[in-house]
């Protein structure tokens, strides 16, 4: 128990306080996954690395300090404050030079003195507020949920109206402030590559809330990415999100009254790929 605790608390100071990279081989399992709800999972040591990077690039200072530890068994809870200036560029976002402080969790599953697990959270709307990039008080967007959907992909290839595929869903979870459950499988995206490179949207999919609820989604949207980028997405690499771009605008159907009131808003979806996930963090718009 205490070499887990002390293996969490290692990795905080070694990896993520002092960017030390290569430590992420010491630390994590060759067999290594990361949960972060509303993102594509973190597989292998790899995405960790790329995770890494990025992140010590756009937050040159970053420094995580660790408030509580909580151990069980083989899972050791760390509650603590991500801390950083903004001096490169993060998510697309140019640097603004603010400086951010925000609140984490994670739970880390450790075995043979190395993590194999990960489940975490990240207050992602303070973030940004604090770096200036959206207000501090939303006047506009609310947040709705964040979704991660498994996904097949079946090429069309190249039609008179332009190349298109079809992304099969194979199911998923959403959960949001007000409303949590399930992607049903069955849904879908016809994509159709256009002339230009970019690809346009047509999605749709049939959420079940926990308590049984069925919503149906439909949405366009744009995905746009240079070839070689859309190329290591489908064969499963972990990008950065700032380099493409995937917007969407859904809308909804439900007979719940309990959630009727979707039936009343328009919402806009910010979205991330990787080859066998799509995840969007989606806002209603008030």
């Amino acid at each position: 128990m205490d070499d887990a605790r002390t293996t969490v608390l290692q990795h905080h100071e070694v990896i993520w306080n002092r960017g030390d990279v290569d430590a992420v081989d010491e630390f994590y399992a060759i067999d290594f996954i990361g949960h972060h709800p509303g993102s594509p999972d973190w597989v292998g040591r790899e995405a960790v690395k790329l995770v890494v990077r990025a992140t010590r690039t756009a937050f040159p200072d970053f420094h995580e300090s660790v408030e509580d530890v909580i151990v069980e068994g083989d899972r050791v809870v760390t509650r603590f404050v991500a801390a950083g200036t903004h001096l490169g560029t993060f998510a697309g976002i140019d640097a603004t030079g603010r400086r951010m402080a925000v609140a984490e969790m994670g739970i880390f599953r450790v075995a043979n003195g190395r993590i194999v697990e990960k489940w975490g959270l990240v207050d992602r709307l303070g973030m940004f507020q604090q770096l200036g990039i959206m207000p501090a008080h939303w006047p506009l967007l609310e947040p709705l949920y964040e979704v991660t959907m498994d996904v097949t992909v079946l090429d069309v290839g190249p039609t008179p109206g332009g190349h298109r595929r079809i992304v099969r869903v194979e199911g998923g979870a959403f959960a949001g402030p007000r409303l949590r459950g399930d992607v049903l499988p069955g849904g879908g995206d016809w994509v159709l590559g256009r002339s230009d490179g970019s690809r346009r949207l047509d999605v749709r999919v049939t959420l079940r809330t926990d308590d049984g609820a069925l919503i149906y989604a439909h949405y366009g949207g744009i995905f746009h990415a240079p070839p070689e980028t859309f190329q290591r997405l489908t064969a499963g690499e972990a990008i950065e999100e700032s380099a493409y771009y995937f917007r969407t605008a859904p809308l909804f159907e439900t007979a719940s009254a309990r959630y009727a009131w979707l039936n009343q808003i328009l919402a806009v979806g910010y979205g991330r790929r990787t080859g066998g996930q799509v995840a969007y963090t989606v806002y209603a718009i008030r």
